[in-house]
C-alpha cells in the first residue's frame, strides 16, 4: 500500500470507538514520522494534525501509550522552531500540560491510597504502582521537552509560567529516571533567568531539592544543578537558603575537581557577596584551596572570577585567618613579579583583616618592594591606588621614619595635588599619610616638609566632600595628640568654621572625630572654647525647640490650652546640661 494511503487508512482509525486499534494506528503514525521526508507532507496534510490534537486531548485519560505515541509525534516537530507556530495554532502547549498535571494527580491519589493502608500493601500493589511510575516518567520526559521546546517564545514561556510550569518541575526532581532529571533541570535552569520564577522556586523549597544531587555521584545531573543554582545565587534570599541548607562546604568540596571548578567559583563568589554567608565560609577550608588556586593558576593575571572570589573572603577575619605567613609570602612574591593589580588588592584585604602577627609581619618584609612600586613614574591609578592601601594597612608606626626619603615625600605632595590626580588616590593617599601620623617623629616630618598644609588647603576645597572631611579629620588628630600644627590650624577661621558647623552633623561617627579635634585645640584658644560651648548650646536649644514645638502641636490637636509641660527629665532635655563645658 502507498504510504499517504497508508496514513489515510490510519486517521480513519482514530474515528473508532476502540482504544486498541488506536495505539496501533499511533505507532504506525509515529513510524511513518521517523522519515524526515515525510514531515513537509504531514504538516500539508488538511487532517493530520487536528486529528491527532483532537485525540491527544480527548482521550489521553483513557491509555497511556497511546498518549506517549502521540506525544512523540508532536515531540518530532517541536524540535524544529519553523513548526512552533503549527503547535500554537493546535493547541500542544495547553493539552500538554494538561497530561502532565492529570498525570501528576493521577500519581498523588494512587500513592496517598497506598499510604493510608501502610503496613497491609501487598507486594502486587507495588508493582503496579512502580509500573505507573515508569509509565509516566516516560510522558513527562516527552511532555516537558515539547514544552521546554516551544518556551523559546517569551510569550509561551509566560503563558506556562502561569500554568505552575514550576511548581510540576519541582515535583519531577523527586523522581529517579535519569532523562527526566536532565529535562527538568534543564527546563528549570531556563527559567530561572526570570524574577517570577526564581521567586518561584524560592517560595517553593526548590533549592532544598537540589541536594540530593549533589551525593548522587552522577556528574550530569551535577553540572546541571550547578547552572541551575548559578541563576538563582544572583538573588540575596535565595543565596541565605543556599546556606541555610549547607551547600558552601559542599561546593567548596567541588573547587577540587576541575570539571566543577569554574561553575562552583562563580556560586561562591555570588555567596561571598553576603557579609553573613561570608562569615561561614570561615568553617571550611575555602580559602586554603583559593590560595592554592592563585599559585598554580597558570596565566599571568590571575582569573578574574577566582580573584573577586578571593578578593571578597579577604574582606572577613576568619576567613583570613587560614593563611599562612609562607602563603602569603609566596603570593606577593607572585603580585611583584606579574604587577596584578587585582592581586594586590586581595593582599591589601589579607593585611587589613589579618589577626596573625607573623602574617602582618611577613608582609612589611616587603615594604620596600611595594614602596619601589609606588614610586615608579607611570604607574597606572589602579595599582598606584591598591599599593598606597598595601602601605596605609602595614601600620609601620615608628619604622615609617627611616622610609620618609625625599622621593617618598614627593610623592606624597604629587598625589595630594587636586585636579591633577584621581579623587580616590587622594583620599588613599590621606589615609596613609594619616597611617604614617601615628609615629611623632614621621609626623614631624610630614608637618616640616608642609604635608599638613597641603591637606588642610585640601580640606577648604573638599569641605562638601563627607568623606574626605571625615579622614581628614582623623588625620589631623593624629597631628593634634603630637602637638603638631596646633597654631597652624588655630589661624585658619574657615577651617574652625567648618569644624564648628560639623558638631551638629547628623553623621555621630563625624560628631566624635570632630569633638576628639576641638577638645585638643580649645585648650589652646578660649575664644574657641566659647565658640564650642554656643554651637552646643544651639544643637541642645534645637532639640528643646522641637520638643515644644510637638508639644504644642499635639495640645491644639487635642483642642486644649497651650500650657507646656517641664518633663525634661522624662526627655532627656535639660536646658542647663551645655553648663558642663564650664571648668
Amino acid at each position: 500500500m502507498d504510504p499517504e494511503d497508508q496514513l489515510q487508512a490510519c486517521l480513519e482509525v482514530f474515528y473508532e470507538e476502540q482504544v486498541e486499534p488506536k495505539v496501533q494506528a499511533s505507532k504506525n503514525v509515529l513510524q511513518y514520522m521517523m522519515s524526515h521526508q515525510n514531515l513537509e507532507y504531514l504538516i500539508q496534510h488538511e487532517q493530520f494534525l487536528s486529528t491527532i490534537s483532537r485525540i491527544l486531548r480527548d482521550e489521553h485519560r483513557k491509555n497511556n501509550e497511546l498518549t506517549l505515541n502521540l506525544l512523540c509525534c508532536f515531540y518530532i516537530l517541536s524540535n524544529y522552531i519553523d513548526f512552533h507556530p503549527l503547535l500554537g495554532e493546535h493547541q500542544i502547549g495547553n493539552i500538554t500540560m494538561m497530561i502532565i498535571e492529570h498525570q501528576i494527580q493521577r500519581f498523588d491519589v494512587r500513592y496517598a491510597e497506598l499510604m493510608e493502608k501502610r503496613d497491609q500493601v501487598q507486594p502486587q500493589e507495588l508493582r503496579k504502582l512502580n509500573l505507573m511510575i515508569a509509565k509516566q516518567e516516560k510522558i513527562f520526559y516527552v511532555g516537558f521537552t515539547i514544552l521546554m521546546n516551544m518556551a523559546e517564545d517569551p510569550i509561551i514561556e509566560n503563558k506556562m509560567r502561569k500554568r505552575k510550569i514550576i511548581t510540576f518541575l519541582l515535583r519531577m526532581l523527586e523522581r529517579n529516571n535519569f532523562y527526566l532529571l536532565i529535562v527538568s533541570l534543564l527546563f528549570l535552569k531556563k527559567m530561572s533567568i526570570v524574577n517570577e520564577c526564581k521567586q518561584q522556586i524560592f517560595e517553593e523549597q526548590g533549592i532544598r531539592k537540589l541536594k540530593r544531587f549533589f551525593t548522587a555521584d552522577n556528574n550530569v545531573l551535577l553540572q546541571l544543578s550547578l547552572g541551575l543554582m548559578k541563576n538563582l545565587c544572583f538573588d540575596t534570599e535565595c543565596r541565605l537558603q543556599m546556606e541555610q541548607y549547607g551547600y558552601i562546604p559542599e561546593i567548596v568540596k567541588l573547587l577540587k575537581v576541575p570539571n566543577f571548578r569554574f561553575l562552583s567559583i562563580i556560586i561562591l563568589y555570588q555567596l561571598t557577596l553576603d557579609d553573613k554567608i561570608r562569615f561561614t565560609f570561615g568553617f571550611t577550608d575555602c580559602m586554603n584551596l583559593i590560595i592554592k588556586l592563585i599559585l598554580h593558576f597558570p596565566e599571568q593575571h590571575i582569573g578574574k572570577e577566582l580573584i573577586a572570589l578571593a578578593i571578597n573572603l579577604s574582606q572577613n577575619s576568619r576567613n583570613v585567618d587560614h593563611i599562612s605567613e609562607p602563603e602569603l609570602t609566596q603570593v606577593i612574591q607572585r603580585a611583584l613579579q606579574n604587577q596584578d593589580v587585582l592581586l594586590f588588592k586581595f593582599i591589601k584585604g589579607v593585611i587589613e583583616n589579618s589577626t596573625n602577627p607573623e602574617v602582618i609581619n611577613g608582609a612589611k618584609n616587603f615594604t620596600r618592594h611595594f614602596l619601589k612600586i609606588a614610586l615608579t613614574q607611570g604607574k597606572e591609578d589602579d595599582l598606584k591606588y591598591e599599593i598606597i592601601g598595601i602601605l596605609s594597612a602595614l601600620k609601620l608606626e615608628d619604622m615609617w621614619v627611616k622610609f620618609l626619603n625625599d622621593s617618598l615625600l614627593e610623592f606624597l605632595h604629587n598625589n595630594l595635588a587636586s585636579g591633577m590626580i584621581d579623587e580616590d588616590i587622594i583620599l588613599e593617599t590621606l589615609v596613609l599619610v594619616q597611617q604614617i601620623a601615628h609615629s611623632p617623629k614621621a609626623a614631624e616630618i610630614l608637618a616640616k616638609n608642609r604635608i599638613l598644609q597641603e591637606i588642610s588647603q585640601l580640606y577648604v576645597e573638599k569641605v562638601e566632600d563627607d568623606e574626605f572631611v571625615y579622614q581628614y579629620l582623623l588625620c589631623l588628630n593624629q597631628f593634634l595628640i603630637h602637638k603638631i600644627g596646633i597654631e597652624m590650624i588655630l589661624d585658619q577661621d574657615d577651617i574652625l568654621e567648618s569644624m564648628l558647623r560639623l558638631i551638629n552633623d547628623k553623621n555621630p561617627k563625624m560628631r566624635v572625630v570632630v569633638m576628639d579635634v576641638l577638645d585638643i585645640l580649645r585648650e589652646y584658644d578660649q575664644k574657641l572654647n566659647e565658640s564650642i560651648k554656643e554651637a552646643k548650646f544651639y544643637e541642645y536649644n534645637q532639640l528643646w525647640m522641637e520638643h515644644v514645638n510637638e508639644q504644642q502641636y499635639e495640645m491644639i490637636q487635642a483642642g486644649q490650652d497651650l500650657e507646656l509641660n517641664d518633663d525634661y527629665g522624662e526627655q532627656g532635655l535639660d536646658p542647663r546640661m551645655w553648663d558642663s563645658d564650664n571648668d
